[in-house]
């Protein structure tokens, strides 16, 4: 990337992306849930939706009794959670530099493998530091990931569908790095009556053993690791990787 270009991150959620993915209210349920079971959550908790996109989570969690803000980069997915949702906290910005108060929260999640779209392990350090800042002594965070050990032996297909008369090609590999592997996806999208826009999307994979000294570097403790959002052990026979880690001391 050339020094003075915008990061990938910075363009690659415009209004066209909620039509290249495609969730079951459901399964936004099931996800909520797990942050709340394996965080053990308490009723009401102030939660952090880290990476919110449309805000599908804060939602899930609002619904539950939770007070909830959600924090991303992308102005129109931004647009969109505040027309699904007027009344609530929505705020523009990085994650590497959070516009909240220290102690501020109980939880932060970062779902949807949103973690690792940085160029270096230290922005992500960064960002991991500033999680523990915004949470209260004993909070936790919550961060889900692609799991590596699985993954390399299951790189999807290049692909194409049509999606709500929308053509979407795709195609994703494993690359290498000096900073650590890279999941890069490219996707190719043509809508009616306009022109072919390209994505590109590249995000850090991290293992189990380096995502525990990432947390452990920032300050966490009590780190788990699981395979699933049901809680089950991580195994590299399973897709995700769930990080859960408390900020040490009492509430």
């Amino acid at each position: 990337m050339a020094p003075d270009a915008a990061p990938w991150y910075a363009s690659g959620f415009d209004e066209h992306y909620p039509l290249m993915q495609t969730f079951e209210e459901a399964w936004t349920e099931v996800q909520a849930a797990s942050v709340e079971v394996l965080l053990d959550l308490p009723p009401g908790a102030r939660i952090l939706d880290l990476c919110c996109g449309y805000g599908r989570h804060s939602r899930a969690w609002g619904r539950n009794g939770h007070w909830t803000a959600g924090l991303d980069l992308s102005a129109p997915l931004l647009r969109r959670a505040r027309d699904e949702e007027p009344g609530g906290r929505w705020a523009r910005g990085d994650m590497r530099r959070l516009p909240f108060a220290a102690g501020a929260f109980d939880a932060a999640a970062i779902l949807f493998s949103s973690f690792g779209y940085f160029d270096t392990r230290a922005e992500d350090l960064a960002s991991l530091q500033e999680i523990h800042r915004i949470l209260r002594p004993g909070g936790g965070v919550y961060l889900e990931l692609r799991n590596p050990d699985h993954l390399r032996h299951h790189v999807p297909p290049d692909d194409a569908v049509t999606i709500q008369g929308v053509w979407v090609a795709e195609s994703s590999r494993i690359a290498p790095s000096s900073e650590g592997d890279r999941y890069e996806i490219r996707r190719h999208i043509r809508a009616p009556g306009q022109p072919e826009r390209r994505y590109f999307y590249s995000m850090r994979l991290y293992r189990p053993g380096e995502i525990r000294d990432a947390l452990l570097a920032a300050g966490f403790a009590d780190i788990a690791l699981y395979g699933d959002f049901q809680g089950s052990p991580a195994s590299p026979a399973l897709s995700r990787l769930i990080a859960t880690a408390q900020k040490a001391g009492d509430p």
